[in-house]
């Protein structure tokens, strides 16, 4: 194939300049022409980018996620809830259904998916004695009879195992319990506690973590354990009130809750749209969830707004993809199966994996949305992408020196990892590579998220627009690409990034040689990167010279590259991506991290300290295993603790409750229960067995060595497979 230097697409695309008026002055005409965004790039798309641009209709995005917010017949109660499976979840598919058609969308269906449903319909908390007549807030599990639970009701502070050993007998009781499900524990926790001591229902409030932007303020989250007793959440003010109500002596309560709860009966639609593209093989996705706690108006109402604005635009202009374009709005992405520690994306796991798993093989790129109408203080948006795309997303944002942002809002030009916390995470574990909208930092999170303060006054227009412009010219460009630079060398940074040296060596892993097919790899996904930029480049050139037969061989030139490339990156996600609640990693730092906690919680009953003010002591160190989860020995007893760790295990949970976890769990560490009996001493007094509890925690360390080097040998394996692909 002929080699040619010429101008690159990446490095003249993002030439979009905006221009913007001075505050005041200039009529109503100035001010619309202001407000465009101007195209000075001598890109072959820049006509394209240009003219989706002018098309970016932001009122068009407020109204949609207005409506999608605040009718409240798209709600299934007054507080605004849309959850999975619902009466509400159902109408606003025909509604989304009706409103692709509306815009220009073709193919537009409503995909059936199973979910277990859960519909929260009303509720109230009434205290005898008192003008106390709340409407708590219901989480996805059983709710009362008609007639409620009428019972003495019972502050249990912070719900901590030492606060019902204080309280006494709560055997039939309810519970108000203050939560921080940030710091401290999930709501899980809470619930296992005080279903263990026999409580007939949970009230709950959080003191911070979430919802902190107001006392007024009421939040909540998904339940991952099992069904187990009523549980409800109120805010910090009503809380309040009712601790006021139990010291005056009032604390006869009744609890009602009407929900409908149905595991294994639940259906949620996806609802799909698409343009069609000049070929049906490849396909690109735009995607966003509409199931909602109260308006929901950022979470996620705007996203979906964000994409049907997205392919509007490109409709109104014009535009004729290369490839189908696929817009998919989610259903049931908050919450969707019961017992499950991957409980959430169950809409999009469901589509990707059951309803259409021929999608895999052909998404060149996913790019989902999430809270696209937020800005954070410092007036920035973000990108984040999977490792392999990072590199393209870089060199659209940087390499022209300019930034894509509208207002005082820039797009940040450093891409940064994806998590498990949206539906990407399902779409990338059966090897579909994608992107999403960054960077809303944790000031919405814990303000507003997932609480009646997400609403349409956190709406930025600029920052809406910023996430359009960004997200329509990718789009554009993955379109027109013929070769998706999709970058295998970041996997090999991924590897070796968190191999850790000296514990594989400690392991017996012959680093040398882990390091040697990585660089293996690295050379094959390299000289795949060429044939990737070799087709592009000629592809531009054979545009530009007006050449349509030589296009078109290169078109399908490069859509065999994309094969490979998909086949590849799906590998890379069979052999590498491990996940616990929090995050998604390649490759094995959770053992690492393991590794480092034991050794530091031995060297500490060494010198005999369990705990330290710098929280080095060998009890506040081993509390962090397992990610953290093995706090809750601590904070909620053995068996409790013991409950929670095991959901994190693929043993212990249902093969069909694992989900995007499958094949996907790092090794669990269970010293939980000599890490609570060394508390249980220390704390009455006793002198710990600091001898036999340090055998225990050897011989978990040896065993994570042995984890180490059993995942080093796999990770060498899977990198042969790899190359061989991209070979």
């Amino acid at each position: 194939m002929k080699k040619k230097r010429i101008f690159s697409i990446v490095a003249v695309l993002m030439l979009v300049i905006m221009t913007f008026s001075a505050c005041g002055g200039g009529g109503e005409e100035e001010q619309a022409a202001a407000d465009q965004a101007t195209v000075t790039s001598d890109s072959f798309i820049a006509e394209d980018v240009a003219s989706y641009l002018d098309k970016a209709d932001m009122e068009y995005a407020y109204d949609l996620a207005y409506e999608l917010g605040y009718n409240m017949d798209l709600a299934d109660n007054e507080l605004g809830w849309r959850t999975a499976g619902s009466d509400a979840e159902h109408k606003t598919a025909d509604y989304l259904a009706d409103e692709m058609e509306k815009i220009g969308l073709t193919d537009v269906e409503k995909v059936g998916v199973p979910v277990d449903k859960f519909q929260f319909n009303d509720s109230s908390l009434t205290i005898d004695g008192t003008k106390i007549d709340l409407m708590p807030a219901a989480y996805q599990c059983s709710g009362t009879d008609e007639d409620g639970i009428t019972a003495e009701i019972v502050n249990l502070k912070n719900g901590c195992e030492w606060n019902y050993e204080e309280a006494g007998d709560v055997k039939g009781k309810i519970v108000l319990v203050k939560v921080d499900q940030a710091n401290e524990s999930w709501i899980d926790g809470y619930i296992r506690m005080a279903a263990e001591y026999g409580a007939a229902a949970i009230v709950t409030y959080a003191s911070s973590g979430y919802g902190e932007v107001s006392k007024d303020s009421t939040n909540v989250q998904d339940i991952c354990c099992e069904d187990l007793i009523p549980t409800v959440a109120i805010s910090a003010n009503e809380a309040k009130k009712v601790k006021k109500a139990i010291k005056n002596g009032n604390n006869k309560a009744t609890l009602k809750v009407d929900v409908e709860f149905e595991p294994g009966e639940g259906t949620s639609y996806n609802v799909v749209g698409k343009i069609k593209g000049k070929s049906s093989d490849q396909q690109i996705m735009l995607g966003s969830h509409y199931d909602k706690y109260w308006y929901g108006f950022q979470d996620n109402c705007t996203a979906v707004s964000l994409t049907f604005s997205v392919v509007k635009a490109l409709i109104d202009s014009g535009y004729v993809p290369e490839n189908d374009i696929v817009v998919v709005a989610h259903g049931s992405e908050e919450w969707g199966a019961t017992d499950s520690q991957f409980d959430w994306t169950t809409g999009a796991w469901e589509m990707i994996d059951q309803a259409h798993p021929e999608w895999a093989e052909k998404t060149i790129c996913f790019i989902n949305t999430e809270l696209p109408g937020y800005v954070n203080a410092d007036k920035t948006v973000g990108v984040q992408a999977v490792p392999e795309y990072q590199a393209l997303a870089s060199k659209l944002l940087d390499d022209t020196g300019l930034v894509f942002g509208h207002g005082d809002v820039k797009l940040s030009q450093e891409p940064t990892d994806v998590s498990n916390m949206e539906d990407g995470v399902s779409y990338r574990w059966h090897g579909v590579p994608y992107m999403i909208n960054g960077g809303v930092g944790g000031d919405f999170m814990s303000q507003r998220y997932h609480t009646h303060f997400d609403d349409a006054d956190t709406w930025s227009e600029d920052a809406m627009l910023t996430n359009a412009h960004w997200y329509g010219a990718f789009t554009i460009y993955m379109d027109q690409m013929p070769a998706m630079e999709l970058d295998m060398t970041a996997t090999c940074d991924d590897l070796l990034d968190n191999l850790g040296d000296k514990k594989a060596k400690k392991a017996g892993v012959d680093v040398e040689a882990y390091k040697a097919e990585v660089e293996k790899l690295r050379a094959a996904a390299a000289e795949h990167n060429d044939e990737i930029a070799e087709v592009n480049a000629d592809y531009e050139a054979a545009l530009a010279e007006g050449n349509e037969e030589e296009m078109a061989e290169l078109r399908e030139e490069g859509a065999e590259l994309n094969k490979v490339s998909l086949e590849a990156f799906k590998e890379v996600q069979k052999q590498y991506l491990k996940a616990d609640d929090c995050d998604v990693y390649l490759g094995h730092p959770q053992i690492n991290t393991n590794i480092d906690i034991l050794k530091g919680t031995i060297k500490q009953l060494d010198n005999k300290v369990l705990w330290a003010e710098d929280g080095t002591g060998a009890l506040d160190t081993v509390f962090n295993l397992n990610s953290y989860h093995d706090w809750a020995y601590y904070f909620f007893g053995e068996q409790v603790g013991y409950d929670i760790v095991t959901q994190y295990d693929g043993d212990y949970t249902a093969e069909d409750r694992l989900f995007w976890g499958t094949d996907a769990l790092a090794p669990v560490v269970y010293v939980g229960d000599t890490s609570y009996e060394l508390y249980m001493a220390d704390a009455s007094g006793e002198d710990p067995d600091y001898d036999g509890a340090k055998a225990v925690y050897q011989k978990a360390l040896d065993q994570c060595y042995a984890d180490l080097a059993a995942a080093c040998e796999q990770e060498m394996s899977g990198m042969a497979k790899i190359a061989d692909i991209l070979d």
